[in-house]
């Protein structure tokens, strides 16, 4: 598996967290809301390529900026079989 930045998911894929590249404040926010290192999340919707992108973390949905997105690194995960 190879690490990159949320930002580069696209609709339906899943990852797991592995680094928060963001100031404090900005960080605890995400925490609170389930985005943590460790954490699985898909990706539920994009907005354009440099759009905001509804990402879903447990049960709880949450958009983010771009620019937070691509300070998140993330690792894929395989697809589900079907």
């Amino acid at each position: 598996m190879s690490n990159l930045v949320l930002a580069a998911l696209k609709p339906a894929q899943r990852a797991v967290v592995t680094a928060l590249d963001m100031e404090f404040p900005v960080r605890e926010k995400l925490a609170a809301l389930g985005v943590r290192i460790g954490r699985n999340l898909q990706v539920v919707r994009r907005v354009g390529a440099a759009g905001p992108m509804q990402v879903r973390v447990g049960h709880t949905d949450l958009i983010l900026r771009a620019a937070d997105a691509r300070r998140i690194t993330v690792e894929l995960l395989p697809e589900a079989p079907a």
